[in-house]
């Protein structure tokens, strides 16, 4: 009896598509659809009606035993003529995707990571949200929001800042001292409100007014990812942190992604007062949590990033995730304008211009390769997402924030005058130049403009 054949994950689906191409032929792979369980394992919804009892168990043991351990243990294809089988055939959330010359559909089942294969949120209308996001700490992230945070409230802007990265807290401790800091967070919603809900009347205990705030200028509202109750009884933090992340259960027995939850969240505190800007500080990384804050606020999302080469190493993998997103809306004929409500950001920049040609070059490729359609596109279609490498408006071109040592140990809750603007000006003015140009334009992407 011979065993399974050795086939890893990056290999599974490639061989289905050779397998259900030979047996069944490139019309049939077109027409039907692969999908991919949680656990990875793979089968085939065709479209034709089934085939004799005979042939279908020799196309079923011919994927099977090619497939290995990722062949569905409960068959390995379907056709169009059983239960649900059709249904499944007009899912609209599967991908469009292509191997060599072979087109094909894939639907992905998830249970970690599904956020990140829901449709994205065009941009908003209203009030300018900006997300800061990475895929690693340690870059500035937070440190340039409560910068900008300062630098609006100086020119009497209303701003509403919200701490999404609830397992690294930062700028909620960095623009609030203990006594302004609220008794509840981003995290203690997430929990209550799967539970019995968040009153309006509690709303205000989310929100800490920053020092930020003097007479006659803006205000600064903050909701941390944890409010003084944090502090109070740090033993309930990480089981609090684990219940925030799960899907509620409405009245109706419906899921409720967190996603959707986080985006009522930031609705409802935006709705008890008025805000010029909403800055929104996202969890670093590629975790569940990451993709509502760069997917489903409809916001501007600023990428932080050091001329390093795990730097694009890393976008690569959220890049191409973000391309069959896209490909899946052209599919469905939307033009996905989401795409360009991306913007780079040079942190930690050096001087050496060669090293930021370097960089430019990488994001540009970056973007072209995955969100940007192709360059000769543009004839064919007007609407067509193309820029120019030079193209300063464009999203690959990134906003720069200099390296500076100023900023090493930055804490501007013990050290208030780290955020005064003779200390920040020199080294993040461009940066700032930037969020102006993001609220001026309110809810236009990046390169609307363009011709």
């Amino acid at each position: 009896m011979s065993s399974s054949p050795e086939v890893f994950f990056d290999a599974s689906l490639p061989i289905m598509v050779k397998a259900i191409t030979e047996r069944l032929g490139s019309e049939a792979l077109e027409q039907g659809l692969i999908v991919r369980d949680s656990s990875g394992r793979l089968c085939f919804l065709s479209s034709r009606s089934s085939p004799s009892d005979e042939e279908r168990a020799n196309i079923e043991k011919t994927i099977a035993d090619v497939l290995g351990a990722y062949a569905r243990t409960d068959g390995v294809i379907a056709f169009g003529d059983e239960p649900g089988v059709q249904r499944l055939l007009k899912d609209s959330a599967a991908f469009p995707m292509q191997q060599d010359s072979l087109n094909f559909r894939l639907l992905d089942r998830r249970i970690v990571g599904a956020a990140w294969v829901d449709a994205p949120q065009e941009g908003t209308a209203g009030t300018p949200r900006i997300v800061a996001a990475s895929l690693k700490g340690g870059v500035g992230r937070s440190t340039a929001l409560a910068v900008a945070a300062s630098d609006l409230s100086r020119r009497n802007k209303n701003i509403l800042v919200v701490d999404l990265d609830l397992e690294a807290p930062g700028i909620g401790g960095m623009l609030l001292d203990d006594e302004r800091m609220p008794r509840f967070g981003t995290v203690d919603y997430l929990v209550e409100n799967g539970l019995g809900g968040v009153p309006d009347r509690h709303l205000p205990d989310f929100v800490g007014t920053s020092a930020l705030t003097t007479p006659g200028g803006g205000r600064v509202d903050v909701v941390p990812a944890l409010g003084r109750q944090a502090t109070e009884y740090p033993c309930n933090t990480l089981p609090k942190i684990s219940r925030a992340m799960i899907e509620d259960i409405d009245s109706n027995g419906v899921s409720i992604p967190v996603s959707v939850q986080i985006a009522d969240m930031i609705r409802r505190f935006t709705g008890r007062d008025t805000y010029d800007v909403i800055l929104i500080d996202s969890r670093a990384g590629l975790s569940e949590l990451a993709a509502p804050a760069i997917l489903g606020l409809g916001a501007t999302v600023l990428f932080f990033g050091t001329a390093q080469r795990q730097t694009i190493q890393g976008y690569a993998a959220l890049f191409a995730a973000l391309k069959l997103l896209a490909q899946r809306d052209r599919a469905a004929g939307a033009r996905a304008e989401w795409r360009l409500l991306f913007k780079a950001v040079y942190a930690k920049s050096g001087l050496d211009e060669s090293t930021s040609a370097r960089y430019r070059d990488d994001l540009y490729e970056l973007f072209a390769d995955n969100l940007y359609d192709a360059d000769d596109s543009q004839q064919a279609n007007p609407d067509a997402i193309t820029f120019d490498i030079d193209d300063e408006n464009a999203p690959h071109w990134p906003l720069i924030i200099p390296f500076t040592q100023n900023f090493v140990d930055f804490d501007p809750v013990r050290a208030p005058s780290q955020l005064n603007a003779a200390f920040y000006e020199q080294a993040y003015r461009p940066f700032l130049n930037g969020i102006d140009s993001i609220i001026a334009g309110g809810s236009a992407p990046f390169g609307s403009e363009r011709q």
